[in-house]
């Protein structure tokens, strides 16, 4: 007979697994590395990057105008999206990525991958059509993903305030009229909306692509704010959820 030191006692429970830190999608983490890798390259690039990139793919109204403005062929298209990935300075990115870190894990939750990536572009595009519809024809130059910043904040309102669906046990978010009941909700988006508009004094850039002071976009926050709350519901309709069946 042998005997056993460890018989009748407990056997150790294995330790739990180690969470991350900052618990994100993937694709989250993709966005901001590559924010700031496009940001580090153009600063080693010194000043001529900054203009090139800026004469390339940074948003200017004055692409859109009557007047004559030298330009490459297709950037005032590519443009209203491209400009979302410039910044002008590492604390412009840094803040940028910061917000699109707090907000967009409940909306990539819901979403998914694809559809996050798609209201994130929209957001951006939105924002630059409304400092487009603000400063029509000026040579001004906006560069910062501060438009797909809001737009995703937009949409991460009705999902922080939503309910519980037991039918298909995922988060329910808040349909738009309940948005506008919902007192957390509202006081949320009313102090954000006011927030925003206090700054609609501020120009949002330079005049010059080769001058490094920035100020608040204010228009292109607003604009990538309403697109992304109505394209997160056009989003979300198109997902087909199946109802999870329990026994009660």
């Amino acid at each position: 007979m042998v005997n056993n030191p460890d018989f009748g006692q407990e056997s150790p429970q294995p330790a739990p697994a180690r969470q991350p830190i900052v618990n994100l999608p993937p694709v989250v983490w993709v966005v901001v590395a590559l924010l700031f890798a496009i940001h580090a390259l153009i600063s080693i690039g010194g000043e001529p990057w900054r203009a090139w990139t800026n004469y390339l793919f940074a948003f200017i109204p004055a692409r859109f105008g009557t007047a004559a403005f030298a330009q490459v062929p297709g950037s005032a298209v590519w443009s209203m999206l491209t400009y979302g990935f410039l910044h002008g300075s590492w604390a412009h990115v840094s803040l940028n990525c910061l917000w699109l870190v707090v907000f967009s894990k409940p909306v990539e939750a819901r979403l998914g991958t694809p559809r996050y990536l798609i209201l994130l572009a929209l957001s951006i595009i939105g924002g630059a059509l409304a400092s487009l519809i603000v400063h029509w024809g000026e040579v001004l130059i906006m560069v910062g993903i501060s438009g797909g910043v809001s737009g995703i904040l937009a949409a991460a309102i009705p999902l922080m305030n939503g309910r519980y669906d037991e039918l298909h046990d995922t988060l329910r978010p808040l349909r738009p009229a309940e948005l506008l009941r919902n007192p957390r909700a509202l006081t949320f988006t009313l102090m954000w909306l006011g927030l925003t508009l206090a700054t609609a004094s501020s120009q949002y850039l330079s005049t010059s692509a080769f001058d490094n002071q920035t100020q608040v976009a204010w228009d292109a926050h607003l604009g990538g704010f309403v697109v992304g709350l109505i394209g997160f519901y056009i989003l979300d309709a198109t997902i087909r959820r199946k109802p999870v069946h329990t026994l009660h």
